[in-house]
This record gives C-alpha cells, sequence and structure tokens, in this order.
C-alpha cells in the first residue's frame, strides 16, 4: 500500500538578504526540507524562500503555510495574526553569539544621545520595530532613520568613502562585523558604538491550525538529530546551519518585553 504523503508550505524568510530568494537560494533549500520530509514520513515540504517581511505576510494569508524559518523580528511582530509558535532555534555557522553592532567612522561619537535623527543603514530595515525596541533598545531616539541595504559589504564602504548616500552608522551582526574589523584597509577607519545584548537567532516556527497535519514532535526531533547524523551533517551545512537547539525562554521573554515597549 502506497503511504499517503501530505504536502506543506515551508516558509524560509531571510529579511533583507539579497540571496534569500525562489530564484537562487531554492534548490538548497528544497534539499533541505526533502530531507526533513523523509525524517517525519508521511510528509513532503514545499518550500518558499523571501527576503521581504511584507510579502511573506501576503503569502503567508494566501497560502497557508504549516511551518517556517523566520527571523526573530518576523516572529515578534506577526506571532499573534499568523498563529506562529516558536519551536527551535537555528545555530548558525561562524556564529557564537547571535549580537548585532553599530558601526561608525573612526571620528564618531560615542555618546548614543548625539545620534537623535541620523541614518542607520541597514539588512532589517523592514523590521523597524524589532531593530529599534530589541536591537537598540531605543536608545538612539525615536528621530532614527533606517535606510534599507542588501549589502552590507557596501554599506560599509560607502560610509568609510563618504559616498554621497552613506548612512551615518551601519549596523550588521557581529560576526560580519569581525570581517571587516580584520581588514587592513577598513579595520583602522571604523569603530563599534553600540553592541546589542544576546539576541535570538532565527526561529523554527509552526503556524496554527495548518500544524495540526504535522507530527510537531517528530518534526522537532528529527531537526535536533541533523547534527549528529552523517546524512544530516552535510544538509545543515548547505543551509549554513551547525544545528537546531531549544528555544532561550530567557531571550525569548526578554525580546518580547523589550518589543512590546516593557
Amino acid at each position: 500500500m502506497t503511504e499517503l504523503v501530505v504536502t506543506l508550505l515551508f516558509l524560509f524568510l531571510k529579511t533583507g538578504e539579497k540571496f534569500a530568494t525562489q530564484e537562487a537560494a531554492g534548490p538548497t533549500v528544497a534539499e533541505f526540507t526533502k530531507y526533513a520530509g523523509r525524517q517525519v514520513g508521511g510528509v513532503a515540504f514545499e518550500p518558499q524562500v523571501m527576503n521581504d517581511p511584507i510579502k511573506a505576510v501576503e503569502w503567508c494569508g494566501a497560502r497557508q503555510p504549516a511551518v517556517g524559518i523566520v527571523t526573530p523580528g518576523f516572529f515578534l511582530t506577526y506571532a499573534k495574526a499568523l498563529g506562529m509558535e516558536p519551536l527551535l532555534e537555528t545555530h548558525r555557522q561562524g556564529v557564537g553569539t547571535e549580537r548585532f553592532v553599530l558601526v561608525a567612522k573612526k571620528d564618531a561619537s560615542e555618546n548614543l544621545e548625539d545620534w537623535t535623527g541620523r541614518t542607520i543603514v541597514t539588512s532589517l530595515a523592514a523590521e523597524e520595530r524589532y531593530v529599534r525596541g530589541v536591537i537598540l533598545q531605543n536608545r538612539l531616539g525615536d528621530e532614527l532613520r533606517l535606510k534599507q541595504t542588501g549589502d552590507n559589504e557596501g554599506a560599509v564602504f560607502d560610509l568609510v568613502e563618504g559616498a554621497a548616500d552613506a548612512g551615518d552608522a551601519v549596523l550588521l551582526e557581529e560576526a560580519a562585523w569581525k570581517l571587516f574589523a580584520e581588514d587592513a584597509e577598513l579595520g583602522g577607519k571604523l569603530k563599534v558604538i553600540y553592541r546589542s545584548d544576546e539576541l535570538l537567532a532565527e526561529l523554527v516556527v509552526v503556524f496554527r491550525p495548518q500544524a495540526e497535519k504535522l507530527n510537531v514532535e517528530r518534526f522537532k526531533a528529527a531537526l535536533k538529530a541533523m547534527k549528529d547524523s552523517p546524512d544530516g551533517q552535510p544538509v545543515l551545512r548547505s543551509i549554513r546551519v551547525v544545528e537546531f537547539v531549544d528555544v532561550n525562554q530567557d531571550r525569548l521573554e526578554k525580546a518580547r518585553a523589550l518589543f512590546q515597549g516593557k
């Protein structure tokens, strides 16, 4: 007897990442979802890769995914509206602790009160409330302006060179900053003026009620087991993940409180 297979949609959202598109990343992500579906059994995941949270919300409303891997900002913004529940966190390759840093020219003021009304370039401009409240903890004032970029390297070079459309600072992941800091040309011309607290990593989520068609506990166990599987390890590496781990509840609650302005 042929096993009945249920097809469930799987959202991959990496806000602001220029290569996080169905065309560029879809084939790689499909290998991951194919592996996950085999481990769960009776499920075929159909992935959709996106980098725009607004379009992702519209897609979710129209297509009703059951699971996803999304940014913490997307989760905090739309958890209630989309019925999202956090399942796991990702531990990404090359990233010890998830933090963001605000990088400015060497002669920039380190007094955050001087940054009122300045322009910050970031790939997360579309998640403004998360950037302001959780990453920056509202320390740069209400008049702070966010400018979108899909190219952090280009934004940093523009900052150093004083390009006409450069921002006053660039907000980027600390792991990415370490590469710039070690660069002989750039490192001596820049400095960190703000370093965030430890942050949530990208989250594996389920969407209710669509996830009722999935054995969620088996799915969770399958993802956690990938790091110890000879077959699962290369699949993880292909999506630049070391392992999936339990959600850090303390960081989640802190992020939720900051996001809500508490």
